[in-house]
């Protein structure tokens, strides 16, 4: 393939935690590594001031979240290769507006992860603009209801999903006569190094709660909240004596305090992912994740998978997660197992621990085979023409 010339446009000084920014960093190392010239772009709307997590506030002040982001490109040999637009600071960090709307009007590729950023004249003149919906079943039901959403999408050539089962029609949600391309989540696998040992217990990282983001599927309204499906399982850790259980949430509030009065070992969230190499740190020295997922990917099985959970898989960590669909595609059983209710729940684990090492291999195999980076990110620029 030849050489490329690549805007990826996201979201990562707006939201400078441990699992945004590595997944950003994902997609930019992985095309800088098959040879591409690529920069990352951030613009910010005006729904989205900048979130710095020493404050725990949004504000118009950018610095912190442009601080973490330089930090990570200088970690992956991008120094300078990012720009962010701030309609609140009134100002473009990074690279000059020049050298940044040069580099835009003559990009091969405009890719737009997760669909945040404003589509301005500068970005939308690359020869190819695809967007990768990364939050399935919402963003398609938000583009059936809202016609703004719906022309944002409609702006782009190409269209991914990483729900693996959007495009079949399967999962019941309105289509919106957009041809869907499932894609994954890429992960360069050498970043996340196998450890040694039995890990420290069973983890996760997460947000506890979400406003703003159910939704009403054939009458019936289906939750993005991650606190219903806990509540479920709030007896999970007396089942299992001597297994460690982290629930590492933000926004827990006096929730905090109930879980862990069941034997949750409960963390802030916020306060480990702040620090990216930590947010990496705990996954690689995790023994297991084990997590709910949302209840319209579980209902609706849009076989949606997370870039967290694959970041456990590349580290040879097994993954337990309630079933979205993601079967359809990925191997089940050994390093990746489903459960559904509190005693599938404690089976689910039963049966990593029993056969660590090789619920280990198997793990590591699963993202080799379905998430390196190299893979992933082949099949979208073969997509869209490349």
């Amino acid at each position: 393939m030849r050489k490329l010339k690549i805007v990826v446009g996201g979201y990562a000084v707006s939201f400078p935690l441990g699992g945004q920014i590595w997944m950003i960093m994902h997609y930019m190392e992985g095309l800088k590594r098959q040879g591409h010239d690529v920069i990352f772009v951030e613009d910010t709307a005006d729904w989205a001031l900048p979130f710095d997590p020493n404050k725990g506030f949004a504000s118009a002040d950018s610095s912190h979240g442009r601080a973490v982001l330089d930090d990570a490109f200088k970690s992956i040999g991008l120094s300078g290769r990012w720009a962010y637009n701030t309609i609140f600071e009134n100002k473009l960090y990074g690279m000059e507006r020049a050298d940044l709307d040069r580099f835009c009007e003559s990009a091969d590729l405009f890719l737009n992860v997760s669909g945040v950023i404003p589509l301005r004249e500068s970005y939308m003149k690359a020869k190819v603009r695809a967007i990768i919906d990364t939050d399935p079943i919402f963003t398609q039901s938000k583009i059936a209801t809202d016609e703004w959403t719906r022309d944002y999408f409609l702006q782009h050539d190409a269209f991914f999903t990483w729900g693996h089962n959007i495009p079949t029609g399967s999962t019941g949600v309105a289509l919106s006569g957009i041809e869907y391309t499932p894609t994954r989540v890429p992960i360069v696998l050498d970043m996340w190094p196998n450890v040694e040992g039995s890990g420290s217990g069973f983890t996760t990282i997460g947000n506890w709660d979400a406003q703003g983001r159910d939704i009403v599927h054939e009458g019936k309204k289906l939750s993005w909240r991650k606190s219903e499906k806990y509540e479920q399982i709030i007896d999970l850790p007396e089942k299992l004596p001597g297994v460690t259980l982290d629930l590492t949430m933000s926004g827990m509030k006096e929730d905090a305090q109930r879980f862990a009065a069941h034997g949750w070992k409960v963390k802030n969230a916020l306060e480990l992912s702040k620090d990216i190499w930590g947010y990496h740190d705990y996954i690689l020295n995790s023994t297991s994740e084990f997590t709910v997922a949302k209840e319209q990917n579980i209902q609706l099985k849009s076989g949606w998978f997370s870039d967290r959970s694959a970041s456990y898989l590349a580290s040879g960590r097994p993954v337990i997660v309630e079933d979205t669909g993601f079967g359809t595609y990925l191997p089940v059983g050994e390093g990746l197992v489903t459960f559904d209710g509190v005693d599938n729940a404690k089976a689910a684990i039963e049966t990593v621990l029993s056969d660590y090492p090789k619920h280990r291999k198997a793990a590591r195999k699963i993202a080799e085979e379905f998430f390196d980076a190299d893979k992933v990110l082949t099949g979208i620029l073969k997509t869209c023409g490349f």
